[in-house]
């Protein structure tokens, strides 16, 4: 049974991040780790350390524990307490391994055909393609490009996850009832704290803020950078208005409108 140091080596040498297709040939090592008694040591473990140091924190989250966050990929035991309200899409691919004595339950839902991760379409629905019950220690591939996972849960079940990292910069939330868009979230905490970090500089007014947040006028997620227009707008007129005229020939749909209501608007 292989370590936990030896899966991360093996997975750091046998998965290409630049080409993700790559990460569908870990399954066999993953297979070769996963064992009830190893997943249960590595709670002990984390347990143990905490008992003999109360300043220990580890990497705990409210319903999960990380075991390693490396390049272009994670690995941890989520602990899946209860369904979802909405059925959300998954930034990554993945593999999901129950450790318990109960199966996994879920729905697979099929993204449609014009899906575009980044630009948000409220019209959009998916279709429901069957159920699927993992049982203990069998492995649910995820493909986070093309399905949508809808997780049953009637008591908690723990599971291992690996994933890559996130390659879409929005989570799409799905109507559990319709199966029609409702909304669209920052998949990457990043994103969001660096929205939040313009929106701040704008309302501090500190003329040095200017040049942060011209650079972020080129963040690759379109969010971002309306963001980084919204703290100019607060900071510096022409440094707005130039920068929502370059924001008119945006590649992104929502950033263009926006751009031009706003210049629209101002004129």
């Amino acid at each position: 049974m292989p370590s936990l140091d030896d899966l991360i080596e093996r997975i750091d040498r046998d998965f290409d991040r630049e080409h993700l297709a790559s990460f569908w040939t870990l399954e066999p090592l993953l297979a070769a780790f996963v064992q009830r008694q190893h997943a249960a040591a590595l709670v002990n473990r984390e347990l143990q350390q905490l008992c003999r140091d109360p300043s220990y924190m580890g990497d705990w989250r409210p319903n999960q524990l990380m075991l390693h966050r490396g390049r272009g990929f994670a690995l941890s035991i989520w602990w899946f307490e209860r369904e979802r309200r909405y059925l959300h899409t998954m930034p990554y691919l993945g593999y999901y391994v129950p450790l318990g004595r109960d199966p996994l339950r879920c729905t697979r839902y099929a993204l449609p055909g014009a899906y575009d991760n980044a630009v948000f379409d409220p019209g959009l629905r998916i279709e429901r393609i069957g159920r699927r019950n993992v049982q203990p220690l069998q492995i649910l591939p995820l493909h986070g490009d093309r399905d949508v996972y809808d997780f049953h849960v009637d008591r908690p079940v723990p599971v291992l996850k690996l994933t890559t990292a996130a390659f879409h910069s929005l989570e799409w939330l799905f109507d559990r009832d319709t199966g029609y868009a409702v909304q669209a979230n920052d998949s990457e905490l990043s994103a969001t704290q660096l929205r939040i970090a313009a929106y701040l500089l704008g309302q501090l007014g500190d003329a040095q803020s200017l040049g942060p947040l011209q650079g972020l006028l080129r963040h690759r997620h379109h969010a971002v950078r309306w963001a980084a227009i919204q703290g100019l707008g607060r900071l510096d007129a022409d440094a707005a208005r130039a920068a929502l005229r370059q924001a008119v020939q945006d590649e992104h749909p929502h950033l263009r409108r926006a751009a031009q209501r706003t210049l629209d608007a101002a004129s």
